[in-house]
C-alpha cells in the first residue's frame, strides 16, 4: 500500500477538524481518550478491559443496506462466515489513516470473513467516505449510533470479529502492529484460514492506538 493511495496526512486533516475537536473537547467527561489536535488517541487499560468483557456477549443484531445498496445483516444466528464489524466516525482523521490498511485486511479475507463498516455520518457522508477511501465492503450508516452504542464502542477503529452464531468472539479499542497480528490470528481461525505468510500492516502504529471518541458516548 503506498500512503498516500488511502491516506490523507493526520496534520492535514487535523486542521480540518481542529474547531470540532476542540468543541468536543470542551463539553465531554474524562473518559481516558484525548482529543488534543494533533496528538494521537492511545488505547487505555480501561478500554482494554471494556472490550474483553464483550468476549462471548451476542452482537447488536442489525439488518438493511450499506450506504451503496448492499443488503447488510451483523450479529444475525447461523449467518454464512464470520464477521469483522470496523466503527468509522466521520470527521476523524484516525479512521482516515487506518482505512487503507482495513481495506487491505479485508481483500485477505474475501470470501472467508463479512467485513462491515459502521459510520456515525449521514449516509451522504457515509457513502462519499467509501467513494473516496475506494472502501471495499459496505458500510452501514448510524447517525443515531444504536450499532455503534449496542456493541460499546466509544471512540473510532474499535472492531469487533462476530461469529457465526452472532457471538462476540473478539473485540479490539483500536489498532496497532501488534494488534493487527492479533487479529489477523483470531480471523484465520474463524475463518478456518491457513496463509503462508501472517498479514503484513505497513503503516500501522506500534503503539496501541484508538480513534476519536463518538460524540453520543461523550455526553451519555
Amino acid at each position: 500500500m503506498k500512503p498516500h493511495t488511502f491516506a490523507i496526512p493526520a496534520a492535514f486533516c487535523m486542521a480540518a477538524s481542529g474547531a470540532w475537536l476542540h468543541h468536543i473537547s470542551t463539553k465531554q467527561p474524562d473518559l481516558g481518550l484525548k482529543n488534543l489536535g494533533s496528538q494521537p488517541h492511545y488505547v487505555t487499560e480501561q478500554m482494554l478491559l471494556e472490550t474483553s468483557a464483550m468476549q462471548n456477549k451476542l452482537a447488536t443484531e442489525f439488518e438493511g443496506h450499506g450506504v451503496n445498496g448492499e443488503s447488510v445483516s451483523i450479529g444475525k444466528p447461523n449467518a454464512p462466515t464470520a464477521q469483522y464489524v470496523l466503527f468509522i466516525k466521520d470527521g476523524c482523521p484516525c479512521s482516515v489513516d487506518g482505512q487503507g490498511i482495513f481495506n487491505r485486511f479485508s481483500e485477505r479475507y474475501k470470501g472467508k470473513i463479512a467485513f462491515i463498516g459502521v459510520s456515525d455520518a449521514t449516509p451522504e457522508k457515509t457513502k462519499q467516505y467509501s467513494a473516496d477511501f475506494k472502501v471495499p465492503f459496505p458500510i452501514v450508516s448510524d447517525p443515531k449510533l444504536k450499532i455503534v452504542n449496542g456493541f460499546g464502542a466509544k471512540a473510532a477503529l474499535y472492531s469487533a470479529l462476530v461469529a457465526k452464531n452472532g457471538h462476540i468472539i473478539k473485540m479490539w479499542p483500536g489498532y496497532s502492529d501488534e494488534m493487527l497480528k492479533e487479529m489477523d490470528v483470531y480471523m484465520s481461525q474463524a475463518a478456518g484460514a491457513n496463509f503462508d505468510k501472517p498479514f503484513v500492516a505497513e503503516y500501522a502504529p506500534k503503539r496501541k492506538t484508538t480513534g476519536c471518541e463518538f460524540e453520543q458516548a461523550i455526553t451519555q
